[in-house]
């Protein structure tokens, strides 16, 4: 089996049973952190959006008074039903949701005003390929918003958080790093207008606890992980802002937010 037919089969089966803890996530449904998306991209009125990998549809949902029309993207079938249960409850008329991968969206070029994407391209089984299409189905003058957990560039950091992150889910891929999101943006034909490194929170901070329940990481795989960070070297526990709090741990991700557009006038 291809490695991204793999990839693909673990993230429908890690997600889609724990699809609901998405929509209620401190993380994901984070209202200030949403709202400060939307007041960042300031969308037009008659704006068509793409949510690829909405997840539990936090983004869509959010956006979805300041624009026409949101299409929620997703691999996985219940991520897509818990977003449109979401919408029916919030009496929400304007999302639709379609079901597939990033690496093959399945809408005609240059067909979205705004294209989005959160906490989610570190499970894509080829990034390149996803970025492209990302560029492909936006309009010019169509922006782009990446909001994703991200890597120093510093090799060492760069190994330790991505081996954190497949102990805790297998179905990750990689936490990229700035400079290689600035490299496949800027390939795929577009301009990087801002680019912001925040951290991905919970509140405070994010509880350990709380971040292995919520994707049902294995027991023995929740031990080493609590090994890795008790024993965290300092450039690392301060590279996450690691504390410890007797048997309770907090730490944040590096995030990176940036936004993309396809120039005016340029042809494809």
């Amino acid at each position: 089996m291809p490695q991204s037919d793999q990839i693909h089969r673990l993230v429908a089966s890690n997600f889609g049973p724990v699809a609901a803890n998405y929509a209620t996530s401190a993380g994901h449904a984070n209202k200030q952190a949403l709202a400060e998306l939307v007041e960042l991209i300031v969308p037009a009125s008659d704006s068509v959006m793409l949510d690829i990998a909405t997840g539990a549809g936090n983004v869509a949902l959010a956006f979805s008074p300041y624009v026409a029309k949101v299409v929620a993207f997703d691999l996985t079938p219940a991520m897509l039903e818990q977003t449109l249960r979401s919408a029916r409850e919030r009496r929400i008329g304007n999302v639709e949701a379609v079901q597939g991968v990033a690496e093959e969206l399945p809408f005609e070029n240059r067909a979205f005003d705004l294209v989005t994407v959160r906490l989610a391209p570190h499970h894509y089984a080829d990034i390149v390929k996803a970025v492209n299409e990302m560029a492909r189905v936006l309009r010019p003058g169509g922006k782009l918003l990446i909001v994703d957990t991200t890597v120093p560039e510093d090799d060492e950091l760069d190994r330790e958080i991505n081996e954190i992150e497949w102990i805790r889910d297998d179905s990750h891929v990689r936490n990229y790093r700035p400079s290689e999101w600035r490299r496949m943006v800027e390939s795929a034909g577009l301009q990087v207008l801002s680019e912001e490194i925040k951290f991905y929170t919970e509140g405070f901070e994010m509880d350990f606890d709380a971040w292995v329940e919520r994707i049902r990481t294995p027991a023995p795989n929740v031990a080493e992980l609590r090994r890795r960070l008790h024993s965290a070297s300092p450039k690392l526990a301060a590279a996450i802002k690691l504390h410890v709090y007797g048997d309770r741990i907090g730490f944040v991700w590096p995030q990176l937010v940036m936004v993309a557009q396809f120039p005016m006038g340029s042809l494809g």
